[in-house]
């Protein structure tokens, strides 16, 4: 299965890998809530942070407002070496149904079959918590009309065969 072999690739990366995308994890605690609504960090790759956004309005703000998140972000996540953002169009998603997705054990028996046992004990536990809640949302999303993305294997709602962040890619 495709997210398995990912899982497996993920977890002997730790490391140099897992300290650049501390500026993901910690976005919230640099911009704060209102702003964190808007803009959804997606990853870091060789100091520039790739971030999420609904309009090309956030987008703007968010570029007058850059040298500022990017000192916030040194102090709060000194590790990942933020230099520069880059800004990817991405129509919001409300909640599926509008409604939180309860995790089923099928999800959970599944998740704990997909997350390497060689992880500390701590962090797999949590790692099989993500991935039970990230199972039960595709199967929301899926029920409700959603497909997986031909090139990332994403799961998502919306026309297209591809999902929004696919169809950016060159």
């Amino acid at each position: 299965m495709k997210n398995s072999n990912w899982l497996n690739s993920l977890a002997q990366q730790w490391g140099r890998g897992l300290e650049e995308q501390e500026a993901v994890w910690r976005w919230r605690e640099a911009v704060g809530d209102a702003l964190s609504k808007l803009a959804r960090p997606l990853y870091v790759d060789r100091g520039t942070l790739h971030i999420a956004v609904a309009t090309p309005v956030v987008a703007n703000e968010l570029r007058l407002w850059s040298r500022e998140i990017l000192a916030r972000l040194a102090n709060v996540a000194p590790r990942s070496c933020v230099r520069e953002f880059r800004f990817h169009l991405v129509a919001e998603q409300k909640g599926v149904g509008g409604s939180k997705v309860t995790v089923s054990s099928k999800e959970l028996d599944q998740a704990e079959k997909m997350v390497p046992r060689n992880l500390p004990s701590s962090l797999r536990e949590n790692f099989v918590k993500l991935l039970a809640q990230v199972l039960a949302q595709e199967s929301a999303i899926l029920a409700q009309g959603g497909r997986r993305c031909k090139k990332c294997d994403v799961v998502f709602l919306g026309p297209g065969e591809e999902c929004p962040l696919c169809r950016l890619a060159p």
